[in-house]
Formats: structure tokens, C-alpha cells, sequence
């Protein structure tokens, strides 16, 4: 029998027992009788009501910055103007130096802003970046950009171009890296705001 907050959820009658609803707040508690043994197994995932994250670093580092087309740093994400072109760099480093394998780079973007290009060497006037590393493999999708990719000693970085589409105020989830089969491996930061103007 399961309860949450004191009230039955749910009861396990011999047939696998899936519970998506009604577990979400209060103290969950899983009692048993008779004989045999019973599993159970819990996944959570989503992002929190107020968008409060825990920024750590875990054996992994990474961190995102922004430059405007020529390569100086955007300092001010309160005052981006809408059709600007924003280079996104992304910086993976390994704390413990060993290698790591099968990272997952994920960079949730903020509404306002689509991603434009994700193959900078092929733009002119981007020569000024030097240190583009290619992943194993990326996929964009229209909310996010991912990276998947190794790591031993040697910093790795990835950029793409973005572009301001829409005027707003928005809220910019962090970048996070995540070894796929090892969550001990991992690093969530750069969580804000971003506020495009016409």
C-alpha cells in the first residue's frame, strides 16, 4: 500500500502498479505483508514551480558565456535588442582529469531567442573564434541545443549562434552536463534572466 500525506494512493494487487498523480507533495510511505519481495523504483523529473535549481559542480565544470558578433562579452542580458546575433560559448572542464565519456551538454535557450547557427567556423565573420571543438554529435531542437562529447584533461568548448527574435522578458534555464551512465559526473550553473527590447 502506498500513502501520501497520509491518504492511500495506491495498492500493489500482484500487477505492475504505476503512480503518476497525487504523490507530488507530502511524505510518501510504501508498507508490505506477507512474503516474496517487492521492488519499487522512483523517477523524477521537471523543473520547480519558482525555477530554483541547485548550481553545482560535480567532478564536471560548465559554464556559458555570450559575446556579441565581433567577440566582446555581452555583460548586460537586461538590454538585448531585438534581431541582435549572440554568440554562445560553451566551456566543459573535468575537476578530476580523468576521462570521462558520454556527456550529455544540454543548453535549455530562453523563449525569446531561436538558435541560428550551430556551425560557427563556416561564418566569416566569426574568425575570431580559435578554440571550437566538435562534439561527437549535437541535435538541436527548437528549445534547446546538445551536446554529447568526452572529456579528460583538456577544456573543451562549443559555440553557436543564436539570434533575438522576440521582444520580452524571459527566463534562461542553466546549461547543465550530465555523463550518461555515471550521475555522480555532473555540473548545472547560469541560470537568469534575459530581457530583449525593440
Amino acid at each position: 500500500t502506498i500513502t501520501a500525506a497520509g491518504k492511500t494512493v495506491g495498492e500493489f494487487k500482484g500487477e505492475d502498479l504505476i503512480l503518476t498523480k497525487g504523490i507530488a507533495s507530502g511524505k510518501l510511505n510504501i508498507t508490505s505483508s506477507g512474503t516474496g519481495k517487492l521492488f519499487y523504483f522512483w523517477e523524477m523529473e521537471g523543473l520547480t514551480a519558482d525555477g530554483s535549481f541547485k548550481q553545482e559542480d560535480s567532478y564536471l565544470q560548465v559554464r556559458k558565456t555570450f559575446y556579441n558578433r565581433f567577440g566582446q562579452p555581452l555583460k548586460d542580458l537586461q538590454n538585448i535588442k531585438q534581431n541582435d546575433l549572440i554568440v554562445v560559448k560553451i566551456s566543459l572542464a573535468n575537476t578530476q582529469r580523468n576521462l570521462v565519456e558520454n556527456i550529455v551538454i544540454t543548453d535549455i535557450l530562453p523563449a525569446g531567442i531561436e538558435i541560428e547557427n550551430p556551425r560557427v567556423a563556416a561564418v566569416p565573420e566569426l574568425t575570431w573564434i580559435k578554440d571550437n571543438d566538435s562534439p561527437d554529435h549535437f541535435d538541436i531542437r527548437d528549445d534547446r541545443i546538445n551536446y554529447f562529447t568526452g572529456i579528460s584533461d583538456k577544456p573543451k568548448n562549443f559555440y553557436y549562434l543564436a539570434r533575438a527574435v522576440s521582444t520580452g522578458n524571459f527566463i534562461m534555464g542553466p546549461v547543465s552536463a550530465d555523463a550518461m551512465y555515471d550521475g555522480s559526473y555532473h555540473s548545472y550553473h547560469g541560470a537568469g534572466r534575459m530581457v530583449i527590447k525593440p
